[in-house]
């Protein structure tokens, strides 16, 4: 059979269906050239298809071969059900014994299916008295039929669709076109890419398929897409006003990778050119301008570059990646990476270095003060509610019997009094020491003596520092000192 073309679908599905009646007539009409004796009709003429577990394995109708889905999936009973679907609604799978099945129509269309199953074997009969080869007569009629629903959804899919001829003239049009205002018709059929259109404002990409009967036109609204992305532009041209005149640089990449804005404190902290992150660069080229200019640490492997690179846009769209950059230059950069809408990607680089430096000094003046503390006599600690252990020197820990990395990480108060309980059992005297801690503040000092089996005593001083804080002091008692707990207002 002569395939159809989708010009035929689209344009001639009516006077299709008229001339299929013609056609099957012609096909299908038995011959009266030689009328048969009413007493010895002719038998009817029948096509036969033997399937064993559900595969075709004889048939008599010529050069068939059952059509197999889009997927390809299913056996020949199912290719063969969807075959027959057009006239005669067969089971998923055939049940056993004899069974009969009328067409979809049978007022005007007499055909009958005879189902046999015995066991794994399946016999099934196609009649039809109004042709002599029942098989070419379904064949064209399942073509009809699918010509037909195709033609019904080229009419009415919500796109509008135009056939041009040869000739140029607009031979056949869907629904959705002939709805269109006859400006915005004309405008559309004589256009091509992405067509802008006015009263109102409504955007469509225009797209073409050649056919032997001439040309397909297909209109695809991309109006929502575009509003989107001159919002989601709008959006970024007020963040990158927002992010103007901050110290902390900006670079938005979007979901192609691509510098989609900057701020003017991505070149001020980079060093790149302006001009040249205008043009766009996309990611790789960002990062590369970066390493060229020192503004990035080296890579320890320039094979895995790019590898490096994946890692940091992966880990700032899930909004974890967050590094600190010690530069050539003495500088220090914090980079963060977060997640934008839309697989967009933002980098925010803040010079940080003033804030190290701050850091460094003040951790310099600790480790000098708490040296000079651990040269000390007395066991010193300062203490606060809040932090719990500041730190304290060396002669404290080993009188509490501390943890020697708690003087670097500190210890919560709770932990730090119940250690010093243990060491020097004496529950009023560290209950007083907690209730003055928790009181963040008090003006009276706490003096007292911790007695020891062995060794003598210890003078316990808590002395208020201001802002929360606390110094704790513990010191040997001379022997002739009574044990004693007292409390001396400090002076105004």
């Amino acid at each position: 059979m002569a395939a159809m073309g989708l010009a035929d679908m689209a344009v001639l599905a009516a006077l299709a269906l008229a001339l299929s009646v013609a056609v099957l007539w012609i096909v299908g009409a038995r011959p009266h050239s030689h009328p048969t004796s009413p007493a010895s009709p002719a038998p009817p003429v029948t096509t036969s298809f033997l399937l064993r577990d559900g595969a075709l394995i004889d048939h008599d109708a010529g050069d068939f071969d059952p059509p197999a889905p889009p997927d390809g999936a299913g056996d020949d009973w199912s290719h063969l059900a969807r075959w027959f679907a057009p006239r005669f609604a067969l089971p998923d799978r055939p049940a056993e014994g004899r069974q009969t099945i009328a067409s979809a129509s049978p007022e005007t269309d007499p055909a009958t299916l005879d189902i046999d199953t015995s066991g794994a074997r399946t016999h099934v009969t196609l009649r039809d008295p109004l042709t002599t080869d029942p098989a070419a007569r379904h064949a064209l009629l399942a073509r009809l039929a699918e010509a037909n629903a195709q033609s019904t959804a080229l009419l009415h899919v919500p796109v509008p669709v135009w056939l041009r001829d040869p000739t140029g003239r607009i031979a056949w049009e869907n629904a959705a076109a002939s709805a269109l205002p006859p400006a915005h018709r004309a405008r559309l059929l004589t256009g091509a890419g992405r067509v802008a259109l006015e009263d109102p404002a409504r955007w469509f990409d225009l797209a073409t398929h050649e056919d032997t009967d001439g040309t397909l036109i297909f209109a695809t609204d991309v109006t929502p897409l575009v509003r989107a992305e001159e919002t989601r532009r709008d959006f970024i041209q007020t963040l990158g006003r927002s992010f103007a005149d901050l110290p902390t640089g900006l670079a938005v990449f979007d979901r192609a990778h691509t510098l989609a804005m900057f701020n003017p404190a991505l070149a001020d902290l980079t060093g790149l050119d302006p001009v040249m992150l205008s043009g766009r660069p996309d990611i790789f080229c960002f990062f590369d301008m970066l390493r060229d200019r020192h503004v990035m640490p080296e890579p320890k492997n320039y094979a895995s570059w790019r590898g490096q690179i994946h890692t940091m846009i992966h880990e700032a769209r899930g909004g974890q990646y967050r590094e600190v950059w010690s530069l050539v230059t003495g500088r220090t950069y914090r980079i963060t990476g977060r997640p934008h809408p839309d697989g967009a990607v933002a980098f925010l680089i803040e010079d940080i270095s003033e804030e190290i430096s701050a850091t460094r000094h003040q951790r310099a003046e600790r480790d000098i003060l708490i040296a000079a503390l651990d040269r000390v006599g007395e066991a010193i600690a300062v203490l606060s509610f809040d932090a719990g252990l500041v730190f304290c020197n060396r002669r404290f820990a080993t009188l509490a019997r501390l943890d020697p990395a708690a003087r670097e990480a500190g210890l919560p108060l709770p932990d730090l009094i119940e250690c010093c309980r243990t060491r020097f059992p004496d529950a009023a005297l560290w209950h007083e020491v907690a209730a003055r801690l928790e009181d963040r503040g008090p003006t009276q000092a706490l003096t007292g003596q911790i007695a020891r089996d062995a060794d003598r005593a210890l003078a316990l001083s808590l002395v208020p520092l201001g802002q929360g804080q606390m110094m704790l002091s513990l010191r040997p008692v001379p022997a002739e000192t009574p044990a004693e707990i007292s409390g001396a207002t400090l002076p105004a």
